[in-house]
Order: C-alpha cells, then structure tokens, then sequence
C-alpha cells in the first residue's frame, strides 16, 4: 500500500470553496485524512493536531488571511511539512500580498503551481484571466532562483511540468486533458501532496511519489471514463485502488 495509507497523516487544508470537498475527497481516497478550519480563533488549535498544512490562496478574504497567516506560523513552529498553492496570485494586488505575507514567515515546504503562477512568483509578466494565466516560458534557473530564496521546493504543473529542489531538477510531461477540463484538478493534486510528504521522511521523495500516484490515477481514470463528468468519480477510485510497485 502507498505510503500515505501506512501514516494515515491528518492535513489541516485552508483551501478555497470551489474544490474543498474535492481536496478533502482525495486526501481520503489516498488514506489519509482532512480537515477545513479557516477560524481564526481556532487555527493554531488546528494545525496543533495536524501532521500537514496546506494553503491555497484561492477566493482569499481577510478573515482566511489572518487565519492562513497563523497556521502558517504555527506550522513553523511545529516543523511540519506546509504546501503552498498560489492559486491565481498574478489576479489581484491582494493575493500578491498575501503570498509575500506568508514567504516573509517562512517554513513552506513546497510551492505548488501551474507555470503561469510559478511564472508570476518569478517576477515574470503574466496575463491572467481570474486564476487562469496565460502560457509563458519558464526557465529552471528562476525556478531554481525562487527555490532558493524561498527555501521550498517548487512544483509548476501543466502539459510540461517541472520540479525543483536545490540541484534536483525533473523536467516531464504533465497531466491529460480532462484535467484541463474540470475545476480544482490543481487544487486537488496540491493536497495529495501534503499528504504524501507529510508521509514520508524526505520531502523531495514525498514529492516526486505524490506526483507519480497523481498521474498514475490520472492514467487510469482515462481508460475507464468518457468524458471530464465521469473522470473525477474514476480518478478517486484511481488513487484508491493505487497500490505501490
């Protein structure tokens, strides 16, 4: 069984509205277990049971600010592993700041997502439609770059995806379409894995499995569903009956 399953880690998700059900859905599926406090007055209680954080910018208000800066603090203290997803942070001044609200607290162990956002986060010009960005060329020395001075490692996901983590550096192809198809597919591979590296006892390799049991669902959902409506349902059955080589 996959390492996930083994811990069964709890991760404390401040994500947004759209695909919460879905993260927590997947976290499920691959055996561990989640949890949606966004309270400020309760977070650092939260986050003080958790094994994980995950923060998702997505639909930011200045309630969920307060409480993802607080986690996050808390996190730190803890030493627990903490996934950033910087959804569509090029949209607003807003979640510009909040993003460099939180790296100026530090602890984040993986930044999570797709080019156009890793882009933005490399002080590249994107355009961006909501949390969707234009395609732009993206260099591994400014991943790296960002890498380096945030003290994460960085994931960008798309039909390319890369990531990075000091010298390690795996450039591959990325997701299928019907992930290009429905709403919160990133969302939902950035919570996989803060369960897969809150599992295992090296971050990168918790990385690089989370990544690898995200795809190998992804595969297996395709050859058993028609269309984006009948892929989801089939690719949590993907990460659930997933089992290690």
């Amino acid at each position: 069984m996959n390492s996930i399953r083994k811990k069964a880690p709890l991760i404390h998700m401040i994500t947004n509205g759209v695909s919460r059900e879905s993260c927590a859905n997947i976290v499920l599926a691959a055996g561990g277990s989640a949890i949606c406090a966004e309270a400020a007055e309760e977070v650092e209680e939260i986050v003080d049971l958790a094994d994980g954080l995950l923060l998702n910018i997505g639909m930011p208000t200045p309630a969920k600010k307060e409480a993802m800066l607080l986690a996050l603090q808390r996190a730190k203290e803890r030493k627990l592993p903490v996934v950033l997803d910087p959804v569509g942070v090029s949209a607003s001044a807003f979640r510009k700041e909040l993003v460099e609200e939180l790296f100026a607290i530090g602890g984040i162990t993986l930044i999570r997502g797709n080019r156009g956002e890793i882009a933005a986060l490399c002080r590249h010009q994107v355009a961006s439609r909501g949390v969707e960005t234009s395609v732009v060329h993206l260099a591994v020395a400014d991943v790296q770059q960002l890498s380096e001075a945030t003290g994460a490692m960085v994931m960008a996901s798309g039909e390319e995806e890369l990531l990075v983590w000091k010298h390690q550096v795996i450039e591959k192809a990325g997701g299928g379409q019907f992930f290009c198809s429905m709403t919160g597919s990133g969302c939902m591979q950035s919570a996989l894995l803060a369960a897969s590296i809150a599992a295992a006892e090296d971050p990168w390799r918790g990385l690089v499995d989370g990544v690898s049991l995200f795809e190998a669902a992804g595969t297996w959902a395709r050859a058993h569903s028609d269309g984006p409506g009948s892929f989801l349902p089939a690719f949590l059955d993907g990460i659930y009956l997933h089992e290690e080589e």
